[in-house]
Parts: C-alpha cells; structure tokens; sequence
C-alpha cells in the first residue's frame, strides 16, 4: 500500500492558494505552497564598528591578526585584508611589547570601516600614555623589524594620541592606523 501523495497548492489570479488534487483523487493539505529560496546579493558597501580586548600574551599578534581578518572577510571589505590585518597585529604586538596592558590585562582593539569611501581606521588602545620616539618608529628608521614601520610601508597612515575619561582622566594611549582600500605596499 502506498501513501498519498503530496501535492503543492497551485496560486490563481487572485493570489489565493487553491489545493491541488491527488492523484488518488483527493485534495493536498490546504496550506502546503511551494517555496523558492533566492540568493542574496551582498550589500555594495559594507560597514562595519567593532571591538575586542586582546589578552597580552604570546598570541597577541596572531589572536588580532585572526579576529581582523575575519571581520574585514565577513564585512566584504575591498581592500588588502590580509595586510590590513598584519597591520592590526603589529599595532597589538607593540601594545604589549612596548606599551602597557590595562587591569585586566588586555589591550583594546577597535575596528571602524566606512562605508562611502572603504576606508579602515584600526584602533589600538593600552594603558601607558607616553610613546617616546612615535616618529622614529612610525617613520620605518628602526629597520624591517619595526611594527609601525612595516605599517606605514602597506600604506598605513599612523598617529596617537592620550586618551582620557570624560573626566579628561588620563586613561593611557590610543595609536590609529588609517588604510585606504586601495591601497598597495610602498616601496622601501
């Protein structure tokens, strides 16, 4: 013996669903329709704000290199995100080299894409508001080593600044790395 068949209901011109009948001679349930399932088409421009505190450890680097490129993947962003994430862990391995984690000992990382131009801005925050020699490092004269040399060398625009409380409570330091989508690796 075989089970009744399922029938998909049929639209009319009215937009009401009319069942179909069976083969063996009855009617399908009457709410059953069929569904089409159609593809999205990915926003033309993504935007994206988003943040972490990374722990400072010896995967610092390799933990913020990971979590960016998977945020700039996912927000469709056009330009190098695979550069744009070294950018990132560098930005976090000088944050717990150089500078200073906060109490709970992480370091905070902010992302903030906008969506009319493509343009990155890669936020680091630690807890030591001074940055002794910024230009020296961030001008690339410390050698193939520097973090904030290499920045600058995939195009990175670079600045800190002292960041404080709405108190205006010193709180430690930011350093921003700016990168255009279009962006290629200057030469040295």
């Amino acid at each position: 013996m075989n089970p009744p068949t399922q029938q998909r209901a049929t639209a009319q011109d009215n937009d009401t669903l009319t069942p179909a009948v069976s083969e063996h001679g009855g009617t399908a349930h009457p709410v059953s329709a069929t569904v089409v399932l159609l593809p999205l088409e990915p926003e033309p421009t993504s935007r994206l704000r988003w943040g972490t505190r990374l722990l400072v450890d010896e995967g610092t680097r390799r933990n913020a290199r990971i979590q960016v490129r998977t945020r700039l993947t996912v927000a469709n962003w056009t330009g190098d995100v695979d550069a744009a994430a070294r950018v990132a862990a560098e930005l976090a391995a000088n944050a717990a080299q150089h500078g200073r984690p906060f109490e709970d000992e992480r370091v905070a990382l902010r992302l903030h894409l906008r969506s009319e131009s493509g343009v990155l801005l890669i936020e680091m925050d630690d807890a030591n508001p001074d940055f002794p020699d910024f230009a020296v490092a961030a001008s690339g004269r410390r050698g193939a080593e520097s973090g904030l040399g290499f920045a600058r060398r995939q195009g990175a625009q670079l600045s800190w600044d002292v960041s404080t409380d709405p108190d205006g409570a010193v709180l430690g330091k930011t350093v921003r790395a700016v990168v255009a989508a279009g962006c290629e690796e200057e030469s040295a």
